[in-house]
């Protein structure tokens, strides 16, 4: 025995029941995702990551031991440079801030490093690109002197391209 032909009518009344199934099935779905409290947000946004927290960098030459740091508006120190010789520098921050009268360098158990903040850049500037040409990531660099003189050093930390701390200018000598 054969299944009888389709007619248009029977194409269409199957097409209405097949919507107003789909209808009913949504408007059920929408219903039970209300009762249960999930009628918001289909997908909440990840939580923003906290902001680096940084009062102060500290400029450390390994070659030296020697540390210059900022305090406010001002460093403690500066780097001399022979020209045609990199000096490498490692950059470490602190959280805390020193007090205004509290000129002493931060202790190193409160430094720390852009390593496990891989969002986070670390762009320095020379404000005068004869004296001397800076080639580093975001734990330090290389700063190379071209040309006897001074200039000074513009140290940010960006997280994309947004600002998230700056430094004073940092003053420096090529010899």
């Amino acid at each position: 025995m054969s299944a009888p032909p389709l007619t248009m009518e029977l194409i269409m009344t199957w097409a209405t029941a097949r919507v107003r199934w789909t209808r009913r099935a949504t408007l059920l779905s929408l219903g039970i995702a209300v009762a249960c409290g999930g009628g918001g947000d289909i997908a909440a946004p990840p939580p923003a990551a906290p902001r680096l927290q940084i009062a102060s960098v500290l400029v450390e030459d390994p070659a030296t031991g020697t540390v210059y740091f900022s305090h406010d508006d001002h460093w403690h120190g500066f780097p001399t440079v022979t020209a045609g010789a990199p000096r490498r520098l490692l950059m470490h921050f602190v959280k805390q801030g020193r007090a205004p009268d509290d000129h002493d360098m931060p202790p190193r158990n409160e430094w720390f490093t852009l390593a496990p903040h891989a969002d986070h850049s670390l762009p320095v500037v020379i404000e005068d690109p004869t004296r001397a040409r800076w080639e580093g990531d975001r734990l330090g660099g290389a700063l190379t002197g071209q040309q006897a003189g001074a200039s000074r050093l513009n140290i940010r930390v960006f997280r994309g391209t947004t600002t998230v701390w700056e430094a004073p200018p940092l003053n420096f000598i090529v010899r």
